[in-house]
């Protein structure tokens, strides 16, 4: 029998308990009679009742990365079986991605009180593991005192901003505050193609997760601010009992998100539209269904800017939910990164497809004005709206990425790329796509 504990927001909220082939999650009776109890999935709404199997299982392999070699790595290294979901969990669930932290059961109180440290990193040995993801992709921990997980398919490990502009490890349950990454290295300037895509959409006004593009000992790579976490300055802000113990660390806070893969219950497998997951009439009923804010406005402009940004892996697993309480809403974009670097050989676009249709329509350049106003009847909001957004966007998107590539070094490796066919795929994108509204 494995028995693995859950916390939220620093309470105990659960219980995950595999015994023969069954697995079930239960909440806490008292955690249940709390007013301020927070739902560890919107799959698994608060209930007394246990779920089972399906459920818990999809949910807790959508925290594991999407490589099966580097599932492996940290199995072997913890004693596991590599397809043993909930033995990972417990082994490297201190760290995850929202505001849970899973630990087995008589050592959550450890986890929660206890918290753990911070080591001191240098530039240096944060630019070596960079070069060691660069020879070897799936070396996403440097040894078994990594105690964290995040999802996807790209490179990455986390880090601690400590003060004065220092980095950390973190170890034990201490919260990172940081992801890195050195890009997907068989695709040219992908990491800064990434970070010139998110910094543009900040840079007009959209709710995108805070990115740089750095280098370490001489290693580029983009460093991204985790929205599911909070730097606490305020001394008279009450904590939670999930921060770290060390006082003379910055104070984070947890808060808890979950992708909508995972909100739908579906197997991360099941990430893009065509193989069974969200598209976006189903994450436009999640989000009228679950938020009173304005994420549905936020999610069309999503679509639309991943559209014009010719941005093949918007699937379910990069738009993610927010979870507070009882309240819900679409958490800042995240995994933002043009196709329009990539080529096919032969003059093309490689990844010519969005990951969600619009209007029954994903090549790029192929969605017409009838396939908007269709999108448009499909999540439940106005034509105007749509519209109105697309010509927006696309006035000001090629200004956007211009002004985020003048922020970088002129030198930076990887500019002559992007300004060569990122620029201009861009214009082209947002000049077909005006046309095609104009021609209703």
């Amino acid at each position: 029998m494995t028995r693995l504990a859950f916390s939220l927001y620093g309470q105990k909220a659960g219980l995950i308990v595999r015994e023969g082939g069954k697995i079930t999650l239960t909440y806490d009776p008292e955690y249940l009679s709390q007013d301020i109890a927070t739902p560890l999935s919107l799959s698994m709404p608060l209930q007394s009742d246990p779920y089972s199997n399906r459920l818990v299982e999809a949910y807790l392999r959508g925290l594991l990365p999407d490589s099966a070699e580097v599932r492996r790595r940290w199995a072997d290294a913890f004693g596991l079986r590599d397809r043993d979901t909930l033995g990972l969990i417990s082994a490297i669930g201190l760290d995850c991605a929202g505001g849970a932290i899973f630990a087995p059961e008589d050592k959550l109180d450890e986890a929660l009180n206890r918290g753990g440290t911070v080591v001191s990193l240098s530039e240096k040995e944060i630019g070596d593991h960079l070069r060691q993801l660069k020879v070897d992709e799936f070396a996403w921990h440097e040894n078994d005192e990594e105690h964290w997980s995040l999802a996807g398919g790209q490179s990455k490990f986390t880090l601690f901003a400590r003060a004065d502009n220092l980095w950390g490890k973190p170890i034990g349950s201490v919260p990172s505050t940081h992801i890195i990454k050195p890009g997907i290295s068989r695709i040219p300037a992908q990491a800064l193609t990434e970070h010139v895509s998110m910094r543009a959409l900040s840079l007009m006004g959209e709710s995108v997760a805070h990115s740089e593009y750095v280098e370490f000992d001489g290693e580029p790579a983009i460093l991204v601010t985790r929205f599911d976490r909070m730097v606490i300055t305020d001394l008279d802000v009450p904590l939670s009992r999930d921060t770290q113990d060390s006082q003379a660390e910055p104070r984070v806070v947890r808060i808890h998100s979950e992708d909508t893969v995972q909100s739908f219950g579906l197997d991360p497998s099941k990430k893009y539209e065509a193989d069974g997951g969200p598209g976006a009439m189903r994450i436009a009923t999640l989000l009228r269904s679950y938020t009173k804010d304005d994420s549905l406005e936020r999610f069309v402009r999503a679509l639309i800017a991943n559209y014009l940004l010719a941005a093949p892996d918007a699937h379910g697993k990069n738009y993610s939910m927010l979870l507070v309480q009882n309240q819900a809403s679409l958490s800042p974009l995240y995994d933002v990164a043009s196709g329009l670097t990539i080529d096919d050989g032969r003059g093309g676009l490689r990844y010519r497809r969005a990951a969600m249709a619009i209007g029954g329509k994903s090549v790029f350049g192929e969605v017409t004005g009838r396939c908007w106003k269709k999108l448009a009847a499909n999540v439940g909001v106005s034509p105007e709206f749509v519209f109105n957004a697309i010509r927006k966007m696309a006035e000001q998107l090629p200004d956007a990425l211009n002004d985020a590539l003048a922020e970088l070094p002129k030198e930076v490796s990887g500019r002559e790329l992007v300004v060569s066919s990122l620029l201009p795929g861009v214009q082209r994108m947002a000049t077909d796509t005006i046309r095609g509204l104009n021609s209703l």
